[in-house]
């Protein structure tokens, strides 16, 4: 059963892993649309705007290596 145990730990390990991921992902795409906006507010120099083009395109790359969960059904 040790064995079983070890599984279950190792589990709930990455589960936490996983969440963590998760909340650091939110704060990233939040700052990337607060970066969006201060940008869409002002006028930017062409290298701003290619940094953040660059930058948008990255998220946008490793948001799509993680499927999106699935919509709540009522």
């Amino acid at each position: 059963m040790s064995n079983q145990t070890d599984i279950a730990q190792g589990l709930t390990a990455l589960t936490a892993q996983v969440a963590k991921i998760g909340e650091e992902s939110k704060a990233t795409l939040q700052k990337v649309a607060d970066l969006e906006a201060a940008i869409n507010n002002a006028p930017v120099t062409p290298e701003l705007q290619a940094a953040f083009d660059a930058l948008k395109a990255q998220v946008i790359l490793v948001d799509d290596l993680i499927p999106d969960a699935p919509a709540p059904t009522a």
